[in-house]
């Protein structure tokens, strides 16, 4: 089943631009030229995530806005725009859109941008870019330390089609989504759904009904009955993400589903049986949580059955060269370099470079060095361009993480088109790797709101 997909916008230009970004094969796309024309189409079908111009000829953005999450209180939204103030982004923010793209478009962040959404809030968590999934479950799980090749034989411990809860532990980056996506794969393959949410990102009033579903008619603006979590997946698996960010009401509430195998829909009376395998993750000590009274002691108990730690990266001894040379096998067709390898002052970084971000900190790392390569091997500056010093000879520090902070390195050495602009994307780009795209936790990490976090992110774009 494809991703539905509301696209309005009165310029026609526009129209068949956003309709090329998406491919036919993943997304059905719905476009409207107006705002009446946008309402009529809602009526008619079931959409899962809109695009909306902010100016249009008959009705503004946000009332079609309101309209739309009115009929609809959970559905994602990105504004595009060639000209908002600032008041009104944030209005439009505090009120559940999910973004706003400026205009002259960046079609690659737009498509980003909506797969992340509907990846965070598990609307066809399924049909959107699977290809990504199946490749980040071999990216974090590769290698031949004997700490992978721990977790490797934990997972394989685990008893085929069986309902035990799993809790994966361990710090961001180090690829506890891909550990469970790799559970899946070996107890149910093809055979049942995997589908994830993430809990932190979940607006608080729609959580118990991402989890349990509602019915017809239970809420304002419940104009159709939809499945939760839990009856989406089905007799596969539920994976739910950061779970340590979940709201001690509904803690309670899935516990009782845990200790019950049933649940109700939000406005239902029907019981429904909870047939799948419940994996749960978090980079937080919940025995912390639990001892400040954050988190329930009984759930955390009927979570961790059985748990998987995933080490950092650093912890990993020779997998970080492994990796490296996994991810320029990737990216370097991807962006058709011939790029053999790592140069020897590269190969001496990696060894001794922390990895505050761990695997996932690597792999863009490598991303990143393959784009601004312009030889036959990766260098170290490449590598570690975040540690160069801007032209009027300032130390670098970075804003979000003291571990970052490095060595100064030779003025030298500074690659003298490197200014503060690239210094300040390079940040900005970061902090998005290590909360692993989203903008509220970047924008904390750097210090900055969430708003101005996308205005400086879109200023260094430009």
């Amino acid at each position: 089943m494809k991703t539905r997909l509301l696209i309005v916008d009165d310029e026609p230009l526009m129209l068949e631009i956003i309709d090329g970004v998406f491919p036919a094969d993943q997304f059905e796309l719905f476009s409207a030229g107006s705002g009446a024309e946008a309402l009529d189409i809602f009526e008619k079908e079931e959409v899962d995530l809109a695009i909306l111009d902010y100016s249009l000829p008959d009705l503004c953005g946000a009332d079609l806005f309101h309209k739309l999450r009115a009929q609809s209180p959970g559905l994602p939204v990105i504004f595009l725009t060639g000209h908002l103030n600032l008041q009104t982004a944030v209005s439009l923010m505090k009120n559940g859109a999910c973004d706003y793209l400026t205009k002259p478009l960046q079609c690659a962040d737009l498509y980003s941008r909506v797969c992340q959404i509907l990846n965070a809030r598990n609307i066809g968590a399924a049909k959107v870019d699977e290809a990504r999934g199946a490749s980040a479950t071999k990216d974090y799980i590769f290698g031949s330390s004997k700490a992978v090749h721990s977790v490797e034989t934990q997972i394989k411990l685990l008893p085929r089609y069986s309902r035990t809860s799993v809790l994966i532990t361990g710090p961001t980056g180090t690829g506890k989504s891909a550990v469970a996506r790799r559970i899946h794969e070996l107890t149910w393959g093809e055979r049942a759904p995997l589908v994830e949410i993430d809990c932190s990102t979940i607006p608080r009033e729609l959580c118990e009904s991402e989890l349990f579903g509602h019915e017809k008619g239970a809420f304002t603006g419940a104009i159709r009955a939809k499945q939760g979590l839990f009856e989406t997946a089905g007799n596969g698996t539920a994976f739910l993400d950061e779970i340590g960010e979940l709201e001690p009401a509904l803690q309670v509430k899935l516990l009782r589903v845990l200790e019950s195998r049933c649940f109700k829909r939000v406005g239902g009376h029907t019981v429904i049986p909870m047939q799948a395998r419940v994996i749960a993750a978090t980079n937080r000590s919940l025995p912390e949580l639990v001892a400040k009274g954050q988190f329930r002691e009984d759930l955390y108990f009927r979570l961790n059955v059985f748990e998987l730690w995933m080490p950092a990266l650093r912890e990993r001894g020779d997998d970080i060269l492994v990796l490296a040379q996994h991810f320029l096998d990737y990216f370097a067709p991807h962006y058709n370099k011939l790029i053999a390898g790592f140069s020897a002052d590269a190969l001496a970084y990696l060894q001794q470079y922390e990895f505050p971000g761990n695997v996932r900190e690597l792999r863009n790392m490598i991303e990143r060095a393959v784009i601004n390569a312009d030889g036959a091997t990766l260098t170290a500056s490449q590598l570690s361009v975040r540690h160069r010093l801007p032209p009027s000879g300032l130390a670098f520090e970075s804003p979000f993480l003291p571990e970052y902070n490095a060595e100064p390195i030779e003025a030298s050495a500074v690659d003298s088109t490197l200014n503060l602009a690239a210094i300040e994307r390079q940040k900005l780009l970061e902090a998005l790797a290590i909360s692993n795209g989203n903008k509220s936790k970047a924008a904390k990490l750097v210090g900055l709101s969430r708003t101005a976090f996308h205005r400086h992110l879109q200023k260094c774009a430009a």
